[in-house]
Formats: C-alpha cells, structure tokens, sequence
C-alpha cells in the first residue's frame, strides 16, 4: 500500500489546522495532551481524502483505500477516547461530535460535486479551525472567552482565502473583466472583509483581545485590497499558495507576541 498517494497535498489546508492548534499553544503552553491532539487531528485529517474517494465509488472501492482509512482512523479514535477518558476532557466529545457532523456535510458535497462552493469550503474552514478551541481546551481543561476568541479569529482569518481565491479564479474565467460571476465573488468578497474589519474594529473597543494581535490580519487584507481592483489575468497559484502560508505565519507570530 504506497501511503504517499493519499497524503493531502493542499498547503493552505493543512494551515487551516495546524496554525490554530499552535495558536492555542502560544496563548497557553505545550503540554502531551495536546502532542496527542495533534496527532489525532492530523490522522483524521489524512483520513478525509480516501473516505470522499469511497463514498464516491460506493460499492465498487479499492482494497487500498479502506486499509489506508483503517491505519488511520481506528488510532485516532484509540488516541481521542484516551484523552477523554484519561485527561477527563468530557467536552472534548463535543467537539468531536461538531467535526463528525462538519465531516459528513464536506463528504457529502464532495460526493454532489459541490465541494467548490462558498457553502461546503466555509464548512471545511470551521471545521479545521475547530482544532484552536480543542487544543485551548484540552491544555487548560476550561471552554472561555478566550477559546471563542481563539476561534473568531482564526475562521475570519481562513475565511478571507476562501473568498479571496474564488474571486480570483472566478476574475480568470471571465478573462480580466469584473463581470457575471466574477463581479458577484467580488462583491461577496467585499463584504465578507468588510464583516471581517467591523468585528475587528469590535474586538478592538470591547478590549476582547490585545490590539496588536490584530496586526496578524493586516498582509492578508492588503492583498485582498490589491485583489479586488486587479486588472492582472496571470496568478501563479504557486506563489498565492506561499503567500497565503507567509500570512500565516505573520497572523500566528501576532498571536504569539501580542496576546498577553
């Protein structure tokens, strides 16, 4: 069984979990707990392709795929019961429950073919970003205004991608004009960042979170700036995808120096 063939190959998607499992890390500390998280998330996660490739087949399946999906699914159920019971992370369950039901609903748009709309991508994004209350939990063993505020931040701030991607494709489609369904992603991504800067500008006067933090924000919504009046019919996807993990980056060292 050549395990490679099944490893996502998505970057940004896998920053989707990973930034805010550390996000939750740097406002708290380390702990085994959360190593274990980790490796749980990351085994379900390697997990989600090989299940959508057999519910699409339905019946007709490939013995290499269910045997994949059995090395890593049945560990990351032994690991997430273990936590529960061992570090008594009752609500843990919980959200394991929000992420099997977030789990279905992709699987199932990905069996319809829908997997590209806003609907079923911002599904995957709150669901990967679920991975910051988890970890905040399952270190401090408490569910707080700050684990919400973990969780806020890191969907608004994946949220924007989605957006922010389709607008551009959608811009490539129509071959440089802001037009049909080009000028309605980019209108759609107007008000979503607009959404995103007016809860901000809340968190900020309501001192939900140190104003700095918010500076993680600032790169991406440059681009997005730049994007929505771009005149440019060539994008190097390659250089968007390092750019959108730079930004990453920046919004976790945000988090990390600013926090406290």
């Amino acid at each position: 069984m050549n395990l490679e063939q099944y490893i996502p190959r998505e970057h940004g998607a896998w920053a989707m979990w990973i930034v805010p499992m550390l996000s939750a890390v740097l406002v708290t500390h380390f702990s085994l707990s959360f190593l274990l998280l980790f490796l749980c998330f990351a085994l379900l996660y390697v997990a989600h392709h090989p299940i959508v490739m057999l519910a699409k087949r339905g019946g007709n399946v490939r013995t290499g795929e269910k045997k994949f999906v059995v090395v890593v699914a049945v560990p990351a159920l032994v690991i997430g019961t273990a936590l529960i019971v061992i570090y008594n992370l009752p609500w843990l369950a919980l959200f394991g429950m929000l992420e099997l039901a977030l789990f279905i609903f992709s699987v199932k748009a990905f069996v319809g073919k829908e997997q590209r709309t806003f609907t079923n991508e911002l599904t995957i994004v709150a669901a990967l970003t679920l991975s910051a209350p988890a970890s905040y939990y399952t270190i401090t063993h408490v569910v707080d205004g700050k684990a919400v505020m973990l969780y806020i931040l890191n969907f608004l701030f994946f949220g924007s991608s989605v957006f922010y991607v389709k607008m551009i494709i959608e811009f490539l489609r129509t071959k440089g004009f802001w037009r049909g369904e080009a000028e309605k992603a980019r209108s759609m991504t107007i008000a979503y960042h607009a959404a995103l800067v007016a809860v901000i500008l809340l968190m900020s006067i309501m001192k939900s979170v140190n104003n700095l933090v918010l500076l993680g924000f600032l790169p991406m919504l440059v681009q997005v700036a730049v994007g929505v009046f771009s005149k440019n019919t060539r994008v190097n996807f390659t250089r968007l995808g390092v750019a959108l993990i730079v930004q990453s980056v920046v919004f976790l060292a945000a988090v990390g120096f600013f926090w406290k």
